[in-house]
């Protein structure tokens, strides 16, 4: 039996809901669209993390992106979160997390551009980072339990561009992340 479904005015049966949402999440890279994960990083951001800033926070600012993938080969995916709106972001760049599988903070990034290239090598066990700043890309490796957290100060990378071989988290034209609010 197909349950009635109202939204907008308009009846929509629970089978054509469905398939729209399955349409809507294809549209998005798959390590961007878990809803469990989208909510474990709701209840982190609004219950824990950002629970004394939520007053000052517009609807505009309460969005975010997540990017899940294993940076260090251990079998378990780390998870980076991506702040929007003016809140967290300004001419320099978002602030962004990177989580561990338990929902603990491995690195906050400041002012770092979107998209983030994971490149195959690895530093100290764990993937080297590129991201774009200024106009040239800036090399993040893993040191001391974390990665660089402002990549403003970093010299620029070695090279001029990411491996043909990168992962790119976070590519809104190339490969978009579904957006979530808290």
């Amino acid at each position: 039996m197909k349950k009635k479904v109202q939204t907008s005015g308009e009846s929509m049966d629970s089978t054509a809901l469905s398939d729209e949402r399955v349409q809507e999440k294809s549209m998005y890279v798959s390590q961007s669209t878990d809803e469990q994960t989208a909510n474990n990083l709701k209840n982190f951001l609004s219950l824990e993390y950002l629970k004394d800033d939520l007053e000052f926070l517009q609807p505009i600012d309460r969005k975010f992106q997540f990017y899940k993938t294993d940076l260090n080969d251990d079998g378990n995916e780390e998870i980076f979160v991506r702040f929007m709106g003016p809140y967290f972001c300004g001419s320099g760049g978002c602030t962004f997390l990177l989580l561990d599988k338990y929902g603990e903070i491995i690195t906050k990034f400041t002012v770092t551009r979107a998209p983030i290239f994971v490149e195959p090598t690895k530093t100290n066990g764990w993937s080297i980072l590129l991201v774009r700043d200024s106009g040239v890309f800036k090399e993040l490796s893993f040191k001391d339990g974390s990665y660089p957290n402002n990549p403003s100060i970093l010299d620029k990378a070695p090279y001029d561009a990411p491996s043909g071989h990168a992962q790119v988290m976070f590519d809104d034209e190339g490969f978009p992340c579904q957006t979530f609010e808290f």
